[in-house]
């Protein structure tokens, strides 16, 4: 029988006698079946926290140093098991939490992982803003963390003279030793009381002390402000919605911006070719899948080339239908490993992770080792920009998309592409669904000779991908660093 690693988890909690029983009720409904021991420590608590969690018969131990982490370090103390887990008293956890945290420790190098959060109290706005900016966390974070015991213990453990950020210091010390694994899927509720009534000061303390951890390796402040449940009980109502207004706009901007196929605020992308010629490219995502096979056998009945986007687990799953993508003279393009829903905010290793994954793989089922990288949904974040550039990749977004990811049919996918497409588009198709190893595609395979005929009619020339880019240059050499890493020729 296959060892399943013990789990600690700790909780550090100081007057959450409002949020301590909801905290516990959570943990003890987790669905591990391995080892798995709750210990609350009480950090010089002056309510009932300590009362409430002795009752609910998990160990409630007594750090009486206040301070977030001294309370850590004395539940890391005592913690028994192979892994030490961690959250805050006034967070709930799924009930897969303790499972999907250890699924993550077990990847090859992983040391510690770590989450995201959303809010469960609040006004809407609040709550609403926390299922966006919740899900941007990209270090380790103590309220949905995890380590190897062992790894935190050669790591020297927590230091006592870094306070606010204990949880950051310790994540930079650990990545040393192995792999931080941010999982995005492994989402916690947890309390946004300091977002409601002290947001702007808030985002000051963390990100501040955030980028002198980063820069310095030192925090620039030492305590959290002290904001309880009962005080926003008290206040429920005096929400500034222009602080969400603010912050809502902000986030609205980014995303604007991330997920614009044309904008180059974050580096350059390929969106379209020269719109005077009389060129398309067809392009595929998510893929390869069965489906595939069937878009090939029309590709080549019409004498069409096409470049394809794949995704490198549905290329391991799929490796000769690759193989023979490359084979029929099309091109093939990295589309990441796993199709990560929340790419662009991933951090940096797990962004080139993914690219250097499916790079492997690809090259491997087919022997071409991709030039060209679309991000997932085509949404960008200056770093993955910058990483993409770093590998040498040209990113390809497209200018049309008949969203034939959705249930459509294939009279509506066909008559949203001839319609929207002119000169030098870049017709976005699916050819698979990020990762499923079933996806229903019938719909794009039954309008793409429709979609053939009818831009041929109208006089256009299928190409691929490099052939719109060359043409673009033959025309005009001077855009050349719009749609590659290369510099522009001198005359």
């Amino acid at each position: 029988m296959k060892h399943r690693p013990s789990v600690s988890i700790v909780v550090p909690a100081y007057n959450e006698e409002e949020l301590i029983a909801e905290c516990v009720s959570s943990l003890k409904r987790q669905d591990y079946d391995g080892g798995l021991e709750i210990i609350i420590v009480d950090n010089a608590c002056t309510d009932k926290t300590h009362d409430i969690a002795a009752s609910l018969g998990v160990k409630v131990l007594c750090e009486r140093k206040q301070g977030y982490v001294h309370a850590l370090r004395a539940g890391f103390s005592e913690a028994s098991g192979d892994i030490i887990a961690c959250t805050d008293a006034d967070t709930m956890v799924p009930p897969d939490w303790i499972s999907r945290i250890v699924k993550n420790l077990s990847r090859p190098g992983t040391v510690a992982c770590s989450g995201v959060f959303t809010f469960h109290d609040g006004p809407l706005p609040l709550r609403l803003l926390g299922e966006v900016a919740g899900r941007l966390n990209y270090h380790l974070a103590g309220a949905n963390m995890a380590v190897w015991r062992s790894v935190y213990l050669a790591s020297g453990g927590l230091d006592p003279t870094v306070n606010m950020g204990a949880d950051v210091e310790l994540g930079q010390r650990i990545t040393r030793m192995g792999k931080l694994h941010i999982d995005r899927k492994l989402v916690v509720k947890t309390s946004g009381r300091r977002w409601q009534f002290a947001f702007f000061q808030t985002i000051l303390l963390y990100y501040l002390n955030d980028l002198s951890l980063a820069i310095f390796n030192r925090p620039a402040f030492y305590n959290f402000p002290n904001i309880r449940r009962a005080q926003y009980v008290i206040a429920a109502g005096r929400l500034s919605m222009s602080r969400f207004a603010v912050a809502a706009c902000a986030i609205a901007c980014f995303f604007f911006v991330t997920e614009n196929t044309e904008n180059k605020l974050f580096g350059s992308v390929l969106a379209h070719g020269q719109q005077n010629k009389p060129l398309v490219a067809l392009t595929f995502d998510d893929g390869p899948s069965l489906f595939t096979q069937q878009i090939l056998d029309t590709l080549s009945k019409y004498n069409v080339k096409a470049t394809f986007f794949m995704v490198g687990q549905n290329v391991e799953r799929h490796p000769d239908i690759a193989k023979r993508v490359a084979q029929s003279g099309n091109i093939i393009g990295n589309h990441t490993y796993s199709h990560p829903f929340w790419g662009p905010v991933e951090s940096p290793n797990s962004i080139t992770s993914e690219l250097d994954r499916a790079s492997a793989a690809i090259r491997k089922a087919s022997g071409v080792t991709p030039e060209y990288f679309r991000p997932p949904h085509g949404w960008r974040s200056p770093w993955m920009m910058s990483l993409a550039r770093k590998e040498h990749y040209t990113v390809v977004t497209w200018t049309v998309s008949p969203d034939d990811w959705q249930k459509t049919s294939a009279k509506a996918i066909e008559q949203r592409v001839l319609s929207r497409t002119g000169g030098g588009s870049i017709i976005l198709l699916h050819d698979g669904l990020e990762t499923k190893p079933f996806p229903q595609r019938q719909s794009t395979v039954q309008a793409l000779p429709d979609i053939i005929r009818g831009l041929q009619a109208r006089g256009y020339t299928f190409v691929t991908i490099p052939e719109l880019i060359s043409a673009s240059k033959e025309t005009f050499p001077q855009t050349l660093s719009h749609f590659s890493n290369a510099p522009t020729p001198v005359e």
